[in-house]
Order: structure tokens, then sequence, then C-alpha cells
């Protein structure tokens, strides 16, 4: 849907003709039941996937084009990657289904995965608070308590503080700072 609005907007504000534009929405409105159902069948396949296991769902992307379904990602097991297929598989309205999912008996549990969002929230928030506007080139991801920052900032002095800040979190064991000065 969001597609189909898009291009009606820039055949408007391109200047087309009316007529232009409602032979390009009918076009596109005909279409529209194609992008609905690969809408539908990307949902059902994800709610599937997290009652088989929330802390694999986290790690696998599911596409859909005209019914033809692509997973890319990783899971907890192989039993697990297996029920992932067949649930896709088996969704209504899906015509093939293409699988590439490695598994990783290490990935970290939902439980573990909402902790580190939340300790990486945390930094990002207490960043910007010391430093303001010159956070947005930094991002954060943490990890068991291992905080990550990657991006660029302007100077070392600046650099300092937002490494500070950081470890000024409650529960940041420890900082990887991965910082580039760039003036």
């Amino acid at each position: 849907m969001k597609r189909l609005l898009t291009v009606l907007c820039l055949l408007l504000a391109s200047g087309c003709s009316q007529k232009e534009v409602d032979a390009a929405g009918s076009s596109l409105a005909s279409a529209a039941p194609e992008f609905a159902n690969d809408a539908l069948i990307v949902g059902q396949i994800e709610g599937a996937y997290v009652t088989i296991d929330p802390a694999s769902a986290l790690h696998v992307a599911v596409s859909s084009h005209d019914g033809v379904v692509s997973l890319t990602g990783k899971v907890r097991s192989a039993p697990i990657r297996d029920q992932f297929i067949a649930a896709a598989k088996k969704t209504k309205n899906v015509k093939h289904t293409d699988a590439s999912l490695a598994v990783d008996p290490n990935l970290p549990s939902a439980k573990d995965q909402v902790a580190d969002f939340a300790l990486a929230a945390a930094v990002q928030a207490n960043i910007a608070g010391q430093s303001g506007v010159n956070a947005l080139g930094v991002h954060v991801v943490a990890h068991a308590g291992v905080v990550t920052l990657t991006g660029n900032v302007s100077t070392p002095a600046l650099r300092s503080t937002i490494v500070a800040a950081a470890k000024g979190v409650a529960g940041v064991r420890r900082v990887a700072d991965r910082l580039d000065v760039r003036s």
C-alpha cells in the first residue's frame, strides 16, 4: 500500500495530467491485492515463528513476492529451522519457499535480546544527554553488558565524553570504543 501511495504522489508531483494519474492509479490498484497478499503472507509466517521460538524469530527475515517466500537469518537449532520452513510452506497462498537459515545454538534468548536492547537504549539516552546533537553520529550495540560504540565524532574530547557517558550507565560491564575522530 505504501508503494501505491508513493507512486501516486510522485505522479502528482511530477506534473502528470489527471488522466495519466488516473491510469496509473488503476494499474496500481489492480496490483494492490498482490502487495496486500504478500504482506499478509509475511505477517502470518512471522506470527507462526513467534509461537515456535521467539528467540529465533527475532533473527529471521521473511519476505514474499507473488507468493514466493524467502527466509534468511539464523535459528537456534535444526529442528527449529525445519519447523520454520514447514510453517512457511503451509501458509495460505505460498507458492514456493526459499530458505537460507543457518543454525546457531548460541543465539541469545528473547529475554537476553530485550535486555540488550534496553541497555543500548539507556546508553544512547545517556550519551545524548551528555553530548546533545553530537550523539547523532554514534551507534550503540549492547550484548551481555558489553557496549560497542561506532560512528564518527568531531573531537577527541567529545569521544572521551561519549565513552564516559556509556560507562556511567548501570549494567554496562565494558565499553568497546570504535569511534572515529573526524574533524
